[in-house]
Order: C-alpha cells, then sequence, then structure tokens
C-alpha cells in the first residue's frame, strides 16, 4: 500500500561531522539530521539529499535519499513499531529511575511543611502516574520554594529576589540549587511567594509541568 508523504525537502549538504556511529549533517538552509552508520551511506559536502518526514517539516523522518539513491525508507508499520518501542523502553526507565530514587522521594516529602505535602497529596490523589511521571520534578521546586521562603522571607522580596542576575542570587541564597531551569526556578518562586502570601494558597498553585504537559494531565 502506498504511504502517505506529510513533507518532502530537497537540498545541498554544507557540512557534515562525523562520530563513531554516524554523521551529523546540514544542509544549505534546510534541516540539520543525523544518519546512522548502520545505513551505509558515505555523505560529502555538496551531495543533494533528500528527506522525506511524516508530521510536517518537523515530523518524524521516514525516508532519507543521497544524489537520487535511496538510503532508508520507513513505512507507517515501520514508525509505529519503532514508537512503540521507544515507548517500551521509556516507560521501563521511568520505572527503574522510580525505584532507584523513591527513599530520597519520601525523605523529601517528609521533610516538607504540611502545606507542600497536602499539594503533593493532590496531585497523587488526581493522577495515577503522578509519582513516576512526574513527582521527582514537583518535590525539587517545593523543596526550592521553601528555600526560597526562608531565605527572602517576604513575598516582596521574592518578587525583587526573581529578577536579580544569577549571581546575585546564588550569593544571596546559598542553598538555592545550581539544577534549575527557567520553568523549575520560574515555579519555585512562585510557590514561594504564595506560601509567604498565605500559606493554604500553595496547593492551589498549578502543577511545575502543567504549562508544558497541560494541567488535566498533570492532575491540577
Amino acid at each position: 500500500m502506498k504511504q502517505s508523504i506529510d513533507h518532502k525537502e530537497t537540498g545541498i549538504i554544507r557540512e557534515i561531522e562525523e562520530s563513531d556511529s554516524g554523521y551529523t549533517i546540514h544542509q544549505v538552509g534546510g534541516l540539520s539530521l543525523f544518519l546512522d552508520k548502520k545505513h551505509n551511506a558515505i555523505p560529502k559536502k555538496g551531495d543533494e539529499i533528500t528527506i522525506h518526514t511524516k508530521g510536517g517539516v518537523f515530523g518524524t523522518i521516514r525516508g532519507i535519499y543521497i544524489n537520487g539513491e535511496i538510503v532508508f525508507w520507513k513505512t507507517d508499520a515501520n514508525l509505529e513499531n519503532a514508537r512503540q518501542e521507544w515507548l517500551a523502553e521509556n516507560e521501563e526507565k521511568k520505572q527503574r529511575r522510580f525505584n532507584d530514587n523513591l527513599a530520597r522521594m519520601n525523605k523529601q516529602y517528609d521533610s516538607l511543611p504540611k502545606q507542600f505535602q497536602n499539594r503533593i497529596d493532590k496531585f497523587r490523589e488526581k493522577n495515577d502516574r503522578f509519582r513516576i511521571d512526574y513527582e521527582e520534578y514537583e518535590l525539587f521546586c517545593c523543596e526550592q520554594a521553601v528555600i526560597i521562603a526562608k531565605g527572602c522571607k517576604t513575598k516582596e522580596a521574592v518578587q525583587v529576589f526573581k529578577e536579580k542576575k544569577w549571581k546575585e542570587q546564588i550569593k544571596q541564597i546559598k542553598k538555592l540549587s545550581s539544577d534549575h531551569s527557567g520553568n523549575t526556578f520560574g515555579c519555585a518562586c512562585s510557590l514561594a511567594y504564595w506560601y509567604l502570601e498565605d500559606p493554604e494558597n500553595v496547593v492551589k498553585v498549578h502543577g511545575a509541568l502543567a504549562p508544558l504537559v497541560g494541567t488535566d494531565k498533570y492532575g491540577g
């Protein structure tokens, strides 16, 4: 059966970076991609490359041609099998990480003020997957929120602290983690603010990853 092609792009290879496992290919004004050496193709600068993707320009790569010769082609069934394999492997990694970190996570939870424990309890109750998928991330934000609240002492000081440069922030609050992303830091500051404004509001703030995965999926 003929397979659908959502996007096709042809360009000229302008740069190649080779590694032990494959080639990172950069097109002139186009997509960059990684080509595994298992496909037994050796791309060269100046070659014409055609990329077929499913799901639009930034979708899953279905097939590649170099100078009109096929490098590989994946059917819908091939792509779905690969997706299912990835999902199974990813779930196994999540379960293993959760089991390895469970004792530490329980200790983190026990050390939190009651309002933050209530927040975690809400997510656990609403989402059976919360502990495995999101709790480690949420606990980090909650821990950091408590640290920021203690360091700033007032909600107004939290707002000032949030706008400072990183060097000033870590100088002001020594226990501030260096593992923050923009999202975790923003969430921690928001929780710290509401904890100082009214501790009962802590449970009402949306989940740390809700802006990325959706409020309903996260658990509130």
